[in-house]
């Protein structure tokens, strides 16, 4: 399985480069996963007072919540959780899974750090901890410049771009 994380500060182009590379993936008849890692976020799916809530309360290990159309699970853990936790989660045949926000060094993980501009180039490395294993760079940087000194530029918004983010993904896999 391919793992790639797209890691970038709040609003720099993250969702729409997953959305890109999953439409793209897709085209080319892969089974692709995505998984959502929320840093700061307080969002839970399991609300105070309601049951799956309760049955923690009461001490589950985990929870399995099942909808008309969605299986969730729930398993309160310390602290985020990292690549080998949640593994177990993805299906076997999964061939591409792409990740948002996972900020795990595993080496594994193809990265492709998202931006917002130049100026926040630098920080976004430094708040991210993205210093290894980083491939591409893209997110709305990418209106402002095409050109890095270390790394290619993808503008994700643009069919041709996705397609080559797609081709380098898999070109650095092997």
């Amino acid at each position: 399985m391919i793992i790639v994380s797209l890691i970038g500060l709040k609003k720099s182009g993250k969702t729409t480069c997953v959305e890109a590379l999953v439409r793209e993936f897709k085209a080319r008849g892969k089974k692709v996963g995505t998984v959502k890692s929320m840093v700061s976020s307080k969002f839970t799916i399991d609300t105070e007072g309601k049951d799956t809530w309760r049955h923690q309360e009461a001490g589950a290990d985990f929870v399995i919540s099942l909808s008309k159309d969605e299986i969730a699970y729930i398993e309160k853990r310390p602290g985020r959780s990292l690549l080998d936790e949640f593994l177990r989660f993805i299906p076997e045949d999964t061939e591409i899974l792409i990740c948002e926000g996972l900020e795990d060094t595993d080496q594994r993980i193809i990265r492709i750090l998202v931006a917002k501009s130049t100026n926040f180039l630098a920080e976004t490395f430094d708040v991210r901890g993205a210093q290894e294993n980083v491939v591409a760079l893209t997110g709305i940087i990418a209106n402002e410049t095409k050109k890095h000194d270390k790394y290619p530029i993808f503008d994700c918004t643009q069919l041709d771009d996705a397609r080559a983010l797609a081709d380098l993904i898999l070109e650095n896999s092997v």
